[in-house]
């Protein structure tokens, strides 16, 4: 079940190696052993219904696109996106998914005394999911 809620890899083209790190710190938790599993590959079942409803509300997903900086308005709220590649993403709203640590490395100067940021100093990144 593991290896196939893992992008739907059949058991002998994994290797295990990856499901046992998962399992050792699911189970090193206080409710670990309460584990479920999609009922499908994750990109298609959810994230995929995610996007979708995104992009239902006028919405748009951007894919494989590595954020440099977050630029600030004088009001501390978000001004733009500065991709790696140059290019400069506006919106009304941001959801940025990427590992805690680099959320970490990339937040602004301004934000890092806000009370709702601060607490990210206390979040351990996991190397299964991070969003």
């Amino acid at each position: 079940a593991m290896s196939k809620a893992l992008n739907f890899i059949n058991p002998d083209e994994l290797s295990m190696q990856c499901i046992l790190i998962a399992l050792n710190r699911f189970l090193q938790e206080k409710h670990g052993s309460k584990m479920a599993f999609l009922d499908g590959n994750p990109p298609e079942r959810l994230c995929k219904p995610i996007a979708d409803h995104i992009e239902s509300l006028g919405g748009q997903v951007i894919l494989n696109s590595r954020i440099q900086k977050i630029e600030l308005n004088a009001d501390k709220s978000v001004k733009h996106f500065v991709l790696t590649n140059g290019n400069i993403i506006t919106g009304d709203a941001y959801v940025f998914a990427t590992p805690v640590d680099i959320l970490k490395l990339l937040l602004p100067e301004d934000w890092k005394e806000i009370s709702y940021f601060k607490k990210l100093d206390k979040l351990v990144g996991v190397p299964v999911i991070n969003v």
